[in-house]
C-alpha cells in the first residue's frame, strides 16, 4: 500500500524588485519514489504543476543541483536560509524560494518513507520498462 506525503510550503516568486507570495503543494508518493510533484498556487488559482526528481530537492538543500529545466540551490538571505528552485520550459522560466527549514522537514520525511537507495523496493523500474517496450 502506497503512502502519500502532502505538504504545503509558503513560497516566494522571486521577481525583481518585488517578491510575490505563493503556495507550493508538494506531493510525494511511495509508489513513485523517484519523483516529487509540486502544484503552484497564487491569488486563489492553480498556476502550474511540475514533477521532478526528489534527489534534486534533497541535494539542492546543501549544494547546487540540477541542469536544464530545474535547478535547486541553497542561499542565505539575510538571517533566513532559503532554498531556491528555478524552473524553465524553454519559453518561460521562474525562480521560487522556500524557507530552508521547511524544505529540510519535507526531505527528511521523504527519506523516512523511502530511504535513498531503497527506491527499487517500492517501484519496479524493470517491470515498468518492459511494459512500455511491449507496445
Amino acid at each position: 500500500m502506497a503512502t502519500t506525503e502532502h505538504r504545503v510550503l509558503s513560497l516566494r516568486l522571486e521577481v525583481a524588485p518585488l517578491t510575490v507570495p505563493l503556495q507550493g503543494a508538494f506531493v510525494y508518493r511511495t509508489d513513485r519514489p523517484y519523483e516529487l510533484a509540486v502544484d503552484f498556487r497564487g491569488a486563489g488559482r492553480h498556476l502550474a504543476r511540475w514533477v521532478f526528481s526528489r534527489d534534486l530537492l534533497i541535494d539542492g538543500q546543501t549544494t547546487p543541483a540540477g541542469e536544464g529545466d530545474i535547478q535547486v540551490w541553497p542561499m542565505r538571505e539575510g538571517t533566513e536560509p532559503r532554498v531556491f528552485l528555478a524552473f524553465s520550459n524553454g519559453a518561460q522560466s521562474c525562480v521560487v524560494s522556500a524557507r530552508a527549514k521547511d524544505v529540510r522537514a519535507l526531505c527528511r520525511r521523504m527519506t523516512e518513507l523511502v530511504p535513498r537507495g531503497q527506491e527499487r523496493r517500492h517501484y519496479d523500474l524493470d517491470a515498468q520498462l518492459s511494459a512500455l517496450l511491449a507496445y
